[in-house]
């Protein structure tokens, strides 16, 4: 319409020119990112940690306890999220690509509050474990508490210090980057800046070239030659490492040549990469992963100085024992629901359960440790004995059976009425104490000798081996033992 005001053209956004310098500042500030992120993972240690625990009774060391306490476990929260996984080199692209949006947009504030953010979060979790060990550090000069062992020792140390320096630098630089370009910087901050290029490069030695003592086996022994049999804590785990106290187990080629501090520290990250997955020290899993080749060796020394492995070992044990209770208890009362045997003579011991079984055989031993050094022995039948051994036949491989034994000090009446197959056969006892057990050497039931040492006949009867296979119904075995002179 003739009355409106003219209109005015739409305001252009103008593209804001950022300074020269602070291209250079980007690029030195992603150069340093992407160097630590390169170090780490291709050319450092790959068994860096701050250490994580100091059996015994140390003394107090208030960072290493906020640590153990708090800070791994936020530490663990943070680095869940992606966007940590390649250290500070995410939030430098991030901060770089909102600067330069923001400076083509005409709001070169928008880069400059990105920046701040990724800065203060960056901090914030890269100098998390600095102040804790600062406070040890105190503590050390102060009381000489020796808490920096806990962390490490001074080679991990002065790589921590190295990486915190690393990171300041990249810190500072981004922020020089997106700062305003009336500010001005003065010739102090400039040559302030410069020095602090320069310790980085200082602080990255290699772990495992730091120089101290390598034990032997003498760290097994006292002054004066002997073993010293109740070592504990790092001794322990040093002297297991080595090869035990006469080198019976073979040093462990990973540690070879290696000082005893860098293996102690090690010794320390495997045993935090063991907690961190809450398992215990004998789980093959967690050394695959920091790329540490798991022994049983490896495993017995670790837990010398991982108290919290033990914990969780123990956990595991104790869920395992509870369970297979159930199972038995469970099995038990499966075989007391079939039809209860009724000796026609009253027996000395009578027992009813369930019985593993394994390589089609039920056993019995007189020594457990003949069944860990024997094999089974070739039944043709349905029984077959040695002087100590008695085996009988199943009808599949590892799986109960449902077993009566009764033992008797006479001859009982011959019962095949109900059963399946019935067979007799000597037995020769060379201990006087027979007992079925699994196939491991756990103990079962009673003892089968009731006059010692000597001749038994062994009468064993079975049903169901036809369905065995199925695993319902069990196998049922009823097992009667007498001594042979007796009729």
């Amino acid at each position: 319409m003739s009355g409106d005001p003219p209109a005015t053209p739409a305001a252009k956004a103008v593209r804001f020119r950022p300074r020269r310098a602070a291209w250079f500042q980007w690029a030195a500030a992603f150069a340093l990112a992407l160097a630590e992120v390169v170090y780490w993972r291709f050319i450092g240690p790959d068994s860096y940690s701050y250490g994580y625990a100091l059996l015994g009774d140390p003394a107090r060391c208030l960072g290493n306890e906020f640590m153990d306490d708090h800070g791994y476990e936020i530490l663990a929260v943070v680095f869940a999220i992606p966007l940590f996984w390649l250290g500070i080199l995410p939030f430098v692209v991030v901060s770089f690509a909102a600067w330069l949006a923001g400076n083509r947009w005409g709001r070169p504030r928008i880069g400059r509050i990105v920046t701040r953010v990724a800065v203060a979060v960056i901090g914030l979790v890269a100098f998390l474990p600095l102040l804790p060990t600062g406070l040890d550090a105190a503590l050390d000069v102060m009381l000489g508490t020796n808490c920096l062992d806990v962390w490490g020792g001074p080679a991990i140390l002065s790589i921590s210090l190295g990486q915190a320096l690393v990171t300041l630098v990249c810190l500072v630089l981004m922020l020089r980057a997106v700062r305003p370009s009336r500010a001005r910087r003065s010739a102090v901050a400039r040559v302030a800046l410069s020095l602090l290029l320069v310790p980085p490069l200082l602080f990255l030695p290699v772990s495992d070239a730091v120089p101290g003592r390598i034990s032997g086996s003498e760290i097994c022994h006292d002054d004066e030659g002997l073993e010293i049999e109740d070592l504990t804590g790092e001794a322990k785990f040093l002297c297991q490492v080595r090869g035990g106290p006469w080198a019976e187990y073979g040093g462990l080629s990973e540690f070879e040549g290696m000082p005893d501090e860098q293996v102690l520290v090690y010794g320390r990250h495997l045993c935090a990469a063991v907690v961190r997955a809450g398992r215990d020290t004998y789980n093959a899993e967690v050394y695959d992963d920091v790329g540490f080749s798991y022994s049983v060796n490896l495993a017995d020394a670790l837990e010398s100085i991982c108290p919290q492995a033990v914990a969780f070992r123990k956990e595991r044990e104790e869920r395992q024992r509870l369970a297979d209770e159930r199972e038995q208890a469970a099995l038990d009362a499966k075989c007391a629901a079939y039809p209860r045997h009724r000796p026609l003579i009253r027996p000395v011991r009578r027992a009813v359960g369930a019985v593993d079984t394994d390589y089609n055989a039920l056993v019995a031993l007189e020594d457990e440790i003949e069944m860990i050094e024997s094999s089974p022995l070739w039944v043709e039948g349905l029984a077959g004995a040695e002087p100590g051994i008695l085996q009988v036949t199943v009808g599949d491989e590892f799986v109960p059976v449902c077993v009566t034994a009764e033992v008797y000090d006479r001859r009982p009446p011959l019962e095949r009425r109900g059963w399946d197959e019935v067979e007799e056969i000597s037995y020769r006892s060379t201990r006087g104490r027979l007992r079925f057990v699994d196939f491991y050497g756990g103990p079962r039931l009673v003892d089968l000798t009731a006059a010692g040492k000597g001749a038994y006949r062994v009468r064993v009867h079975v049903r169901g081996s036809g369905e065995a296979w199925k695993k319902e119904p069990m196998e049922q075995f009823l097992i009667m033992v007498y001594p042979a002179k007796r009729r």
